[in-house]
């Protein structure tokens, strides 16, 4: 009788585990919030954001939770590919990794491409040409550097959308 209490009980405890594992697991899922302008989501103070413009009065937002796995760019896209069902298509290069597509903005024609924009300071283009966009009180700037270098940091926002090669 007392080793089934026991036993019973280890069998409670694994159960109640699990079940808070799966439960943690699915709190701070990324879900996709669907805009019409580009705006800003409610970010938590441990959390990032990430925009990608799909057309025309058309963006996904995602705000993702940093952790220690997460310290880059492509860590970031990796994440949200894995967890909330974003469809990326990276390509290698000689000059590294870069993305034909994410989400809605899939590269279509020879001269189009994808552009990222980052509010990180050091991974900002600070050139006078340099292409910008104000999201609510946030400055997100053409990327100087690649998806794999581009830095994440709490409040940061990342902003995705197809540009084309001027002739």
């Amino acid at each position: 009788m007392k080793q089934t209490k026991r036993l019973l009980t280890w069998i409670l405890a694994v159960v109640l585990i699990a079940a808070s594992l799966a439960f943690a697991a699915c709190v701070d899922k990324p879900q996709a919030q669907k805009l019409t302008e580009l705006t800003l989501p409610q970010l938590k103070e441990n959390q990032m954001a990430v925009i990608i413009k799909n057309g025309d009065n058309d963006y996904t937002c995602y705000a993702v939770t940093l952790t220690d796995q997460l310290k880059t760019g492509e860590d970031v896209v990796n994440y949200l590919q894995d967890e909330a069902d974003l469809e990326v298509d990276w390509q290698e290069s000689a000059y590294g990794k870069y993305i034909n597509g994410i989400g809605g903005a899939k590269v279509s024609g020879t001269n189009d491409y994808v552009a990222i924009f980052t509010s990180v300071t050091s991974d900002k283009g600070a050139g006078a040409g340099a292409l910008s966009y104000q999201i609510g009180d946030v400055t997100v700037a053409y990327a100087q550097v690649g998806i794999s270098d581009m830095k994440t940091e709490y409040g940061a926002v990342f902003y995705f959308e197809i540009q084309t090669f001027g002739l």
